[in-house]
């Protein structure tokens, strides 16, 4: 094969976007002969076609805040599964302890304030 056949064949390599330097030198290119959609860009280092591309800013931001909704609501589910729930006996129980608990508190803290009150009162004349 005659030397100019050999440069014809060989094809013409760019730098894909977003590398330089090094990284670029050091065998990174891709052959501009490739067909568009698998050189139209790189997505997290696999090679993406023009659907996989990376989306817009406010796009993807969107994409990854809904991403964090739907997880979010995933792992609450699977908590609540783990959840023991307490029988309605159990829960008026609970319910009349803490009724009764407030109540001595804010009985308590009535008194307390009464009383200092009632000092701070002739202190001020």
């Amino acid at each position: 094969m005659a030397k100019s056949a050999k440069l014809k064949k060989k094809k013409e390599t760019v730098a894909l976007p977003g590398r330089v330097g090094k990284a670029a030198s050091k065998g990174k290119e891709k052959q501009a002969g490739k067909s568009k959609a698998k050189t139209a860009g790189r997505f997290r280092g696999k090679i993406a076609t023009k659907a996989q591309q990376p989306k817009s800013k406010p796009a993807k931001a969107k994409a990854i805040k809904e991403r964090k909704y739907v997880k979010f609501f995933r792992e609450v589910r699977v908590e609540l599964s783990k959840v023991t729930w307490p029988s309605r006996e159990e829960l008026i129980q609970s319910t009349i302890v803490v009724v009764i608990a407030v109540t001595i508190a804010g009985t308590f803290i009535a008194i307390w304030d009464a009383v200092f009150s009632k000092v701070i009162g002739l202190f001020t004349g």
